[in-house]
């Protein structure tokens, strides 16, 4: 669920706040204000105090992007299921969130405080059963084919994501092997490279 919000931020359970940090929802620009990433939700507020929030659940993907060929700045994203607003007029079923914070040093720490946190909501959805039948399901020849066209797009623009993160390249650094939502990252799974830190899904 995302909230509209102008409700103070949270108090309880922060794990990392960002000041300076510029927010983007698609194309649009919120200005600069200050990200809280907490145990129950993410939060951003303007220097007015207006801003939003975002649950755990309805985050599919998270990620650190270092490419400037998509978009201009280094930045934290997030892929959240839904609209932010439903007023937006986008046909997208899914909204891009971006925050820019003025040092970009502090991207990795924002990125693992993200990490952390969403490990505390797993998708209550998901058994072991329904995992062994995603693997099947993908690991058949024709099971891309079967995909919807939004489904398609959407595979598309994370396999995009993560041509650009330079995986191949071995002078790269600091890079985050992708996490499903739940699941606990072993210090082994940190060591690959790339621009682009991948990213939790569902």
């Amino acid at each position: 669920m995302v909230l509209i919000t102008s409700l103070p931020p949270p108090e309880n359970g922060v794990v990392h706040m960002q000041h300076n940090t510029k927010a983007h929802i698609q194309e649009r620009i919120l200005g600069e204000g200050t990200l809280y990433i907490a145990e129950s939700c993410v939060s951003w507020r303007s220097q007015t105090g207006e801003g939003f929030s975002l649950e755990y659940p309805a985050i599919s993907l998270h990620a650190v992007s270092r490419d400037l060929s998509t978009f201009p700045q280094e930045c934290l994203y997030l892929m959240l299921d839904g609209k932010i607003d439903e007023d937006e007029h986008y046909d997208e079923p899914t909204t891009e969130v971006r925050f820019v914070p003025a040092d970009k040093g502090a991207l990795d720490a924002m990125y693992n405080a993200m990490t952390e946190c969403q490990t505390l909501h797993p998708d209550e959805q998901d058994t072991d059963s329904d995992a062994e039948e995603e693997a099947q399901y993908f690991n058949d020849e024709e099971g891309l084919d079967h995909l919807s066209e939004q489904g398609q797009i959407n595979l598309q623009h994370i396999e995009n994501l993560l041509q650009n993160s330079g995986h191949s390249d071995p002078t790269s650094q600091n890079t985050q092997e992708p996490v499903a939502n739940g699941d606990v990252q072993h210090e082994d799974d940190s060591m690959e490279t790339g621009q682009f830190e991948d990213a939790m899904d569902e």
